[in-house]
């Protein structure tokens, strides 16, 4: 399970743009953490007990469970910290208290009016929310502490969601309700709950990045995962993908990926041959430098939380994903009239595949997983042929029924072949499928696409799955000079479980954005959460100048859990034709061999000169 813990206390002074009617996020003032003492390790505490529905599903919790009567419907298997009752929880009762009265103090600052209905983008600081119900998107934006007081009983609705970004962590997010919280079917919170006299209850299927601390009534679940932020340190999640459609042939294993701070390269870091997942770094909060070694016949995208040139900053309580991807170089330039280096009548071929895990756990350890793999056509425009499959973690995969409609031997628009591959697995892994497939044209253009999938091993939880496509509007090269394209992403929950804070990022192209698009398989609409068998659409529209491969990352969360998707699309751009001067058309690559051997012979004249003199 990729969890962060990180100790802080953070003090933030924000300006309210509201209040000047100005466009920007809401802010307030001041705001400083609560000190939880024992209660810190508690993801779950009822003075007067906590009861579990275990009758209409299984609730998960990643933390201690407490109460000083009795907790009823949840198994040790459930729970992984501790049951404590009685005695045993002496002393978190007050200390929860005391970090209520806290929350409460005049020097938290001048706190700032909050209607929790509807969408939101807020700053660190305090807010009074009263008697309102959380039933859309609440993103927190900015690294600090949030408190949110109200005066009366406050509730979410089914489609009442909360988002962290920009260094915001639940570990730093607190609400302090005097009476009742009720948190809707479905609904997605994060932070510390302390009711001071009432009860928590977590509907069906609710879910809570948190704590749920009742000093005096119960806490009651149904069906829930309950994850509880403990605060020491950070962890950097470093992922490495290889992917070869232009005829390259590199594996992870012959880069080395480094992770320094300052310089240094951190406890852990260099590790050779990361592949899918990758590595994990567990660090304090600071700045890092993720990199690696190069390769002239490979591009590398950072993406995920590193920016272009793999710094990542790592927030108190943050979990943050970095990916490093090396593509094998991409076509050269198009010459315009469709010579035939560059082919101005091409069409860009695109492959999608969706990777299934069956299961996916293996709660009581080592044990046989059977992967299945559907490749389709995504272009529709191009026919594809010598396509195969490949799994970095199993092999081999075989093409088990080719859906080949007409027999041709290609993978036409419209069909979708399936392969598949089992393997054992003795710990927790995610692996990754890449498919490929060539263009059948002249140019035999190549097109590939990934599919990753986590399996638990030992444990009962639930891991997500996201799979990403990417179509871009122009599939024909442009003219020279290029233009505007739009790119068309559709993200997909092929999984069992709910995700939250899906996000998609492009390295070529922003803002993403996402349209609307919430309609729920199980009538449950606009709840914020993209569900299994359900489809979320984002665009974005970019102009380009040359030809471009860029690659988009599709990103949610459940069960503790990151599932990662990636698209890849390439769009042409016609260069120019040189004049014709009797001699071949010459490469970058064919200029820089020119350079280097130019620059060789200046040295070695120069020290022949320098010689003679002597």
């Amino acid at each position: 399970m990729w969890r962060l813990h990180r100790n802080s206390i953070v003090t933030v002074l924000a300006v309210s743009f509201a209040a000047f009617g100005l466009a920007g996020p809401i802010a307030a003032l001041a705001a400083t953490a609560p000190n939880l003492g024992v209660a810190d390790p508690y993801a779950v505490f009822g003075k007067a007990g906590v009861t579990n529905n275990s009758a209409t599903g299984t609730t998960d919790i990643w933390g201690n469970v407490g109460a000083d009567s009795s907790v009823t419907g949840l198994s040790a298997g459930q729970v992984h910290g501790t049951i404590n009752t009685g005695a045993a929880v002496a002393g978190v009762q007050t200390a929860a208290s005391a970090a209520y009265d806290t929350l409460d103090l005049g020097s938290q600052g001048v706190p700032v009016g909050l209607d929790l209905a509807g969408t939101h983008t807020i700053n660190p600081g305090v807010y009074t929310v009263g008697a309102t119900t959380l039933n859309g998107a609440l993103t927190l934006d900015g690294a600090g502490v949030y408190i949110f007081r109200s005066d009366s009983s406050i509730s979410t609705s089914g489609g009442g969601s909360m988002s962290l970004i920009n260094g915001a962590t639940a570990c730093n997010v607190f609400w302090e309700i005097p009476t009742n919280m009720t948190i809707g079917t479905g609904s997605h919170i994060e932070g510390t709950i302390i009711a001071q006299t009432g009860l928590i209850s977590l509907g069906t299927g609710a879910t809570l990045k948190g704590r749920a601390l009742s000093l005096v009534s119960q806490v009651t679940l149904d069906s829930n995962q309950l994850t509880q932020p403990n605060c020491v340190s950070g962890t950097l999640h470093v992922i490495k993908l290889v992917v070869n459609g232009n005829g390259g042939s590199a594996v992870a294993s012959d880069f080395m990926v480094h992770v320094t701070s300052g310089g240094s390269d951190v406890s852990g870091s260099p590790a050779a041959g990361v592949a899918a997942p990758g590595t994990l770094y567990s660090l304090a909060a600071g700045n890092y430098t993720v990199s690696e070694n190069t390769n002239a016949a490979y591009v590398r995208t950072f993406g995920g939380a590193c920016d272009a040139n793999g710094n990542v900053s790592l927030f108190a309580g943050q979990d943050r994903t970095c990916t490093i991807i090396n593509t094998d170089i991409p076509p050269p330039p198009l010459v315009s009239g469709g010579s035939a280096s560059g082919g101005g009548n091409r069409i860009v071929p695109l492959i999608g595949i969706l990777k299934v895990p069956t299961p996916f756990a293996l709660p009581t350890g080592a044990g046989p997983v059977t992967y299945n793999y559907t490749v389709w056509n995504v272009g529709g425009a191009q026919a594809l042929v010598d396509v195969t499959v490949a799994d970095d973690t199993c092999r081999p995969v075989s093409l088990i029924t080719a859906g080949d409609l007409n027999g041709n031997g290609k993978l036409d628009p419209g069909e979708r072949w399936q392969y598949r591959c089992t393997t054992t697995l003795t710990k927790t892994t995610t692996n990754t499928a890449v498919a490929t497939g060539y263009s059948d044209d002249a140019f035999h253009q190549p097109t590939i696409a990934t599919a990753l999938a986590t399996v638990v091993v030992g444990g009962p939880l639930t891991p997500p799955l996201i799979n990403i496509v990417k179509v871009p509007s122009r599939l024909t090269p442009f003219p020279v000079g290029g233009g505007d394209v739009t790119y068309s992403y559709i993200v997909t929950n092929p999984g069992v479980v709910s995700m939250h804070d899906v996000t998609v990022t492009d390295d070529k192209c922003s803002p993403v954005t996402r349209n609307f698009n919430d309609a729920n398989l199980n009538g449950n609409n606009n709840n914020g959460l993209l569900d299994p068998g359900e489809s979320w659409s984002y665009t974005c529209t970019t102009n380009i100048t040359a030809s471009t491969r860029n690659v988009a990352t599709a990103e949610g969360q459940a069960n503790g859990f990151t599932a990662l998707g990636y698209a890849f699309a390439t769009v042409l751009v016609s260069a120019p034709n040189l004049p014709n001067t009797g001699f071949p058309q010459t490469t970058l690559w064919d200029i820089l061999l020119m350079v280097v051997i130019l620059a060789l012979v200046l040295v070695a004249r120069v020290l022949f000169l320098k010689k003679k003199k002597a």
